[in-house]
């Protein structure tokens, strides 16, 4: 019985054992750069793989977010799941990019898993291992790279230097003997992390050939060594060109013909000299170098020197195209290969056209100045035309301002002119109604010159009257007051009757148009009269008082008063007339 128990643990075993020695195994890594800047972008890589078939999968990338962001994945969900099947693959690998948010230390791992195999289908045993990262700013990434840049060691070989290297020289020369064409340049950077330039092999030529050899640290600083390697020359060609010295290039292998030349050589000084020559242009040209190790070409003619300066313009690859806005020019036409396109030009008789086209240099839609004989364009530029219409603009509101003002000047000159001549009418207005006032004065004059002769006349004939008076009785007297009252009316009214007539004549010259101030010159006068008839009057009363008493006292007296009374009258009469006159001129005035 115990035997037999035995038997059957050792058969179990027997059968298990082979199970577990047989399952399949695999590893899961997360490889990438432990350094990330803040701002950039890093990429990491998850890889699958198995030494036996991988059936299916299923694995998901943990991160920490708040330092990195995940901007791209190449996961079967763009995401951080990979999920998938296979027909028998030993590896799978994954792509994902982050974007470093902060600075800080961070791990990115596949904690989450599940592989089988793909023959058995049973589940692998599977190691993973994470990838830590260290984000720092581009500050602190710059202040980690190196700053070496210096050369651990120079030489050339099959050469010795002048001088025993040391990182801190910088200058070094090495002479060759006649007819080296190449030297070959050795040199180590200090450190590993720095770039190297310069090295290796290098065409020379007869006289001072500097080469530059420059080390770049990992930082970006820049150290320059200088390695002049002199060919010696027994028989060189000296040349001076803007007071600057060179010798003649007798070796062709550093010289380039340029465009349009071909290859030739000339004699100097009994040595061949390689040259290039343009038959169209009749220009030789010579290779020069100077102290540097530098090579010009220059002009050569009758061994003489001249600088050459070569205007190398780009070529346009265009493809002609439509105007986006018409031109402010002349329209016309052009053909170009055969295909007639719009085009404009200045006036009839350029030569020029400018079209629309494309540039298949930079894709860029421009304008171009285009010459249909030699077939050659270049890119329009309107500043000139621009300026030149915006100074005729100027120009343009120059004289329209300049004849405006002389149009405003004229306008002004003809009102002058206007104004003067009317009030040239008006002084000789002014002047004709003054001659009209004087003579109206005049006749006013002879009108009271007039009255005051009547007044004295009838003074004269009253004094007669009353001198000539007898002694009658008091019908008589009667009789006599009122024939002498009614000559009395009778005299005042032909005076009143000549005043009328005066009156009548002065009314046809006067201007009914004078002013206020005509009418008050007028009326100066009658005052004047005024003061004459008082006059008269007075000398009329004491011509009355001294007339010899008679014998009829109260009788004399009464004929007086009447006389009185009667020129009273008379001269009220004249001031009445004269009166309503002014009111009715003041009236027409108003």
């Amino acid at each position: 019985m115990k035997k037999l128990k035995m038997f059957c643990l050792t058969i179990f075993s027997l059968l298990l054992f082979p199970c577990i020695v047989n399952a399949a195994s695999g590893s899961i890594k997360v490889t990438g750069s432990s350094t990330a800047v803040v701002g950039n972008r890093v990429t990491y890589t998850v890889t699958l793989s198995s030494s036996t078939a991988i059936g299916s999968w299923q694995m998901d990338l943990n991160y920490d977010k708040s330092y990195l962001q995940l901007v791209s994945s190449t996961a079967e969900s763009n995401g951080t799941m990979m999920t998938n099947s296979s027909s028998g693959t030993k590896s799978k690998s994954y792509t994902f990019t982050f974007k470093a948010l902060k600075t800080g230390t961070t791990r990115l791992s596949v904690s989450s898993y599940l592989v089988y195999d793909y023959t058995s289908m049973n589940e692998m045993n599977i190691t993973a291992s994470s990838n830590t990262v260290k984000i720092i700013t581009q500050e602190e990434l710059e202040a980690s790279y190196s700053k070496d840049n210096n050369l651990k060691s120079l030489s050339v070989e099959g050469f010795s230097l002048d001088k025993e290297f040391n990182k801190d020289t910088l200058d070094y020369t090495v002479d060759v003997p006649t007819g080296t064409t190449k030297v070959k340049v050795e040199a180590k950077v200090n450190d590993n992390t720095a770039s190297l330039e310069g090295t290796g092999e290098i065409e020379v030529t007869e006289g001072l050939n500097t080469i530059p050899i420059i080390v770049t640290a990992q930082n970006g600083d820049q150290k320059t060594y200088t390695l002049i390697v002199n060919v010696e020359d027994q028989n060189p060609i000296k040349v001076e060109l803007n007071d600057k010295e060179y010798i003649v290039v007798k070796n062709n292998t550093l010289l380039e013909a340029p465009l349009t030349f071909t290859e030739t050589t000339v004699t100097i000084n009994d040595y061949e000299i390689p040259a290039f020559i343009n038959n169209v242009a009749d220009i030789t040209l010579v290779g020069l170098k100077d102290n540097y190790g530098n090579i010009v070409l220059v002009q050569y003619k009758n061994n003489n020197y001249y600088s050459y300066n070569e205007l190398n313009l780009n070529t346009y690859m265009l493809i002609p195209d439509t105007f986006d806005t018409p031109l402010d020019l002349i329209k016309t036409s052009v053909t170009i290969n055969d295909e007639k396109i719009d085009a404009y030009k200045y006036s009839e008789n350029s030569s020029y056209v400018i079209i629309s086209a494309k540039s298949l240099n930079d894709g860029k839609k421009a304008l171009y100045l285009y010459d249909p004989i030699n077939k050659t364009a270049m890119k329009y530029d309107s500043t000139y035309l621009d300026e030149a219409n915006k100074t005729i603009t100027n120009y343009t509101y120059v004289i329209i301002v300049f004849a405006s003002a002389l149009g405003l000047m004229l306008i002004i000159i003809l009102a002058l002119i206007l104004s003067l001549h009317k009030k040239q009418k008006k002084i000789k207005k002014f002047i004709a109604k003054q001659e009209a006032k004087i003579e109206a004065t005049r006749k006013l004059n002879d009108v009271v010159e007039e009255v005051q002769n009547i007044t004295k006349k009838e003074h004269h004939q009253i004094k007669q009257d009353t001198t000539a008076l007898p002694k009658v009785s008091k019908n008589n007297k009667d009789n006599k007051d009122r024939k002498n009252n009614k000559e009395n009316n009778d005299t005042v009214q032909i005076s009143k009757i000549n005043i009328d007539e005066k009156k009548a004549k002065l009314e046809k010259n006067k201007d009914n148009s004078s002013n206020q101030k005509e009418e008050l010159s007028k009326t100066k006068k009658i005052p004047e009269l005024k003061e004459d008839t008082s006059k008269t009057n007075n000398d009329t009363k004491t011509s009355i008082k001294e007339l010899p008493q008679k014998n009829n006292q109260q009788e004399q007296e009464e004929l007086t008063k009447t006389k009185i009374t009667n020129k009273n009258l008379e001269e009220t009469e004249i001031y009445r007339i004269f009166d309503d006159d002014f009111k009715v001129r003041r009236k027409k005035k108003k």
